[in-house]
C-alpha cells in the first residue's frame, strides 16, 4: 500500500473517531440537560462538540510530529515523559480555553471575560484531567504506529537480505553442479580416447559444446518449464550413450505438466547418479525411464534405472551431485519439496516432488 494511500486512511479513521466522540458526549450532555429540567437542542449539543473535538482532530498531527520528535524510549524514558508531561499540560490547557470560547459563543448572552473565566474553570475543574489522558493516548498511538513502521521496514530489510544470502547459495550450489558435471564428461571423453575411439569422443564433445551452449543460455533463470528441462536431459543422455551404446532411455511425457516450472538443470545431476550408481554397476543393468505426474498445484518427476538397490547407508550419504539437488529445492520451496530415493525389485527409482512456484 502506497503512503499517500495509507495517509488518506489514517485521516478517514481518525475523522471517523472525533465524530463517535462527538456523538457520544453530545448524547451524554442532552440526556443530562433533560434530567436537569433544561431544554438543550441535541443538534446544537452536537454541534457544539463537534466543533470541540475537531480541535483535537487539528492538534493530533502537532501531536504526532512532537510524539515523533521526543520520543520515550530506554535513552530518553524520564526526560521524554517530563517533556511530554509540559506539552500535554500546555495543550490541554490551550484546548480548554477553545472549549470556553465556543461555549460562551453559542450562550444567548453576549461575549465577557467573565463568563469566558467561568466556564474555563468548570472545564478546567472537571476536564482538564481527561483530557490530559487523551493527549497521552494520542501520544502513545504516534510511539505505537512508529515502532510498528521501524518493525515494519527491519522485516522488509531482512527478507531482503535473506532473499539475497538465498539466491547466492543457490548460485553457489548451481556453479559447484557445472564444475562436478563437467569434470566428469571430459573424464569420460579422457576415457574413450584412451581406448583408441577417437570418433565416439569427437562426437561426445560436440554433444557437449550444444549443451554447455545450451545450459549457458538459461543461466539466468532460476525456473524453467519441464519441456526445457527435458530438452537438457536428452542432451546430456546422448553424450552419455558415447559411452554406453546399450543405454536405453524412455521418457513417458504428460503433456499436461509440460508448462509446470521446476529448477533449470534439475534432473541431470540425478540421472547421472543413476547411471553412476546403478547402470554401470551391473552388467544387465541398461534401462533408465523419466516420468511425471502433475495436479493443479504439484508435480511429482520420477527417475528410474536398473541396477542394486540403494543401501540404507547410502540414502543418508549421498554425492555431491544429489546433495547440491537436495538443497536447491530445500532452499527454492522452503521446504515444501522432497526427494526420496527407494529402492524396487530390479532397480532405484528417484522421485522428486515439487510445489506450484508463485
Amino acid at each position: 500500500m502506497s503512503s499517500q494511500k495509507q495517509t488518506t486512511i489514517n485521516k478517514i479513521v481518525a475523522s471517523f473517531i472525533w465524530v463517535v466522540a462527538a456523538l457520544f458526549t453530545s448524547t451524554f450532555l442532552y440526556l443530562k440537560t433533560r434530567e436537569a429540567g433544561d431544554s438543550e437542542s441535541w443538534l446544537k449539543l452536537f454541534l457544539v462538540q463537534l466543533a470541540v473535538w475537531s480541535v483535537w482532530g487539528l492538534l493530533s498531527p502537532i501531536i504526532f510530529r512532537l510524539g515523533k520528535r521526543f520520543r520515550i524510549d530506554k535513552q530518553t524514558y524520564y526526560a521524554g515523559i517530563l517533556i511530554h508531561l509540559l506539552f500535554a499540560t500546555i495543550i490541554v490547557l490551550l484546548y480548554l480555553s477553545v472549549y470556553s470560547g465556543i461555549w460562551n459563543l453559542v450562550d444567548d448572552e453576549p461575549f465577557y471575560w467573565k463568563n469566558f473565566l467561568i466556564y474555563f474553570k468548570i472545564f478546567f475543574l472537571n476536564l482538564f484531567h481527561w483530557h490530559f489522558f487523551i493527549y497521552m493516548a494520542i501520544i502513545g498511538i504516534a510511539h505505537a504506529q512508529q515502532y510498528y513502521q521501524e518493525l515494519e521496514h527491519k522485516r522488509q530489510e531482512s527478507l531482503a537480505l535473506e532473499k539475497q544470502l538465498l539466491l547466492s547459495e543457490l548460485n553457489t550450489l548451481k556453479a559447484q553442479l557445472s564444475p562436478h558435471f563437467l569434470f566428469n564428461t571430459i573424464n569420460n571423453v579422457i576415457g574413450t580416447i584412451e581406448q583408441k575411439k577417437h570418433q565416439e569422443a569427437i562426437g561426445m564433445l560436440i554433444k557437449l559444446g550444444e549443451f554447455l551452449r545450451s545450459i549457458l543460455e538459461d543461466t539466468k533463470h532460476k525456473l524453467i518449464p519441464l519441456e526445457k528441462e527435458l530438452f537438457y536431459i536428452n542432451q546430456y543422455l546422448e553424450i552419455e550413450k558415447f559411452r554406453n551404446q546399450e543405454l536405453q532411455i524412455e521418457i513417458h511425457k504428460n503433456e499436461g505438466c509440460l508448462q509446470f516450472l521446476v529448477p533449470s538443470f534439475l534432473l541431470q545431476p540425478i540421472v547421472e547418479n543413476a547411471i553412476k550408481h546403478g547402470i554401470s554397476k551391473k552388467k544387465t543393468a541398461n534401462l533408465i525411464e523419466i516420468g511425471m505426474e502433475c495436479e493443479t498445484n504439484s508435480l511429482k518427476l520420477w527417475v528410474y534405472n536398473e541396477g542394486p538397490n540403494v543401501l540404507k547407508t547410502e540414502q543418508d550419504s549421498f554425492g555431491i551431485g544429489l546433495t547440491n539437488t537436495i538443497s536447491r529445492l530445500k532452499n527454492t520451496y522452503d521446504h515444501q519439496a522432497s526427494f526420496e530415493l527407494l529402492s524396487v525389485n530390479d532397480g532405484v527409482i528417484a522421485e522428486v516432488k515439487l510445489p506450484m512456484k508463485h
